[in-house]
């Protein structure tokens, strides 16, 4: 596989930091600092406290993440979250991958997630590579500026392009029976999240045996059945707080919490902030003029 930015020589830096940088246009995802690795050699085991999009240029390796394994191959995205424990790093023949990464702190994931730059899984292949690289040129030429006027709005518009056009390009795989069952079912599940589910049951009505369905479940989606429910409601609520004047206990219970207090601790674990800070950040009058 040729160097996908063989033309970025001025972006051969270790790490360009953006987050201190005064914006004159500022954006509701300012990228903290990029970097690019040309040779990347060393594995990663480490727990973030910030998220990252790393975009493997080429080169080969694997992925792994609470005891799932993805293979990486490029041109693909791998996402590193805080707080997981993630191991990654170059296999193969040459033993190295060219690497370019984003930075985000983690207080931007809510915006992450409401953009739909979030997965459901930490690796995408990138299928349609044409884009992406176009944006990657274009963000050679803004690195290189240095510090010229405008130079961090730039950067943080491209970078939000960058992960933007790599979701677009995303590979359509080919599905094994398996895959496309668990397709399926996550699909029900996202749909009627507001449900208690049986997963054995599930499986069962889609022709999986329970631990045919945990395994594919595991490295398709990332996450367990459960925890995948549990996302779905507190972005419901996220949805509810920012569109609707309910009170944040009608909130809990219209995303299917019953327990107001157990939503409280559950919604500032999985978005970082409480319900309140979230509304207060998020919601607009123009959202609630109807």
């Amino acid at each position: 596989m040729y160097r996908m930015i063989i033309y970025m020589d001025d972006f051969s830096i270790n790490l360009r930091h953006t987050g201190h940088l005064q914006r004159q246009f500022p954006s509701a995802l300012p990228v903290d600092s990029i970097g690019y690795i040309p040779h990347k050699t060393s594995w990663i085991d480490f727990q973030f406290h910030t998220y990252n999009f790393s975009f493997i240029l080429s080169g080969s390796g694997e992925y792994r993440l609470n005891g799932v394994g993805w293979r990486v191959q490029a041109p693909c995205v791998i996402t590193q979250a805080p707080g997981r424990l993630q191991e990654y790093g170059p296999t193969g023949k040459r033993q190295e991958w060219e690497e370019l990464y984003l930075i985000y702190e983690a207080g931007k994931i809510p915006i992450l997630k409401k953009m739909g730059m979030l997965r459901d899984t930490p690796v995408w292949n990138i299928k349609d590579i044409g884009p992406t690289r176009a944006r990657m040129l274009e963000l050679r030429q803004a690195a290189a500026s240095g510090r010229e006027h405008g130079f961090a709005d730039r950067v943080d518009r491209l970078c939000e392009l960058l992960v933007i056009e790599s979701i677009l390009g995303e590979a359509h795989e080919t599905l094994t029976p398996e895959e496309r069952a668990i397709d399926a079912i996550r699909d029900q599940m996202k749909m009627q999240f507001l449900q208690c589910h049986d997963f054995h049951e599930l499986a069962r009505a889609h022709g999986l045996s329970h631990s045919t369905f945990r395994r594919y479940w595991a490295t398709r989606v990332g996450v367990p059945p459960a925890h995948y429910l549990m996302r779905r409601r507190v972005e419901e609520a996220c949805r509810l707080l920012v569109e609707t004047r309910l009170k944040i206990g009608e909130i809990a219970a219209a995303a299917g919490f019953r327990d107001p207090l157990y939503f409280s601790r559950r919604f500032r674990l999985e978005t970082g902030v409480t319900a309140a800070d979230y509304r207060r950040s998020h919601q607009s009058p123009l959202s609630l003029e109807a």
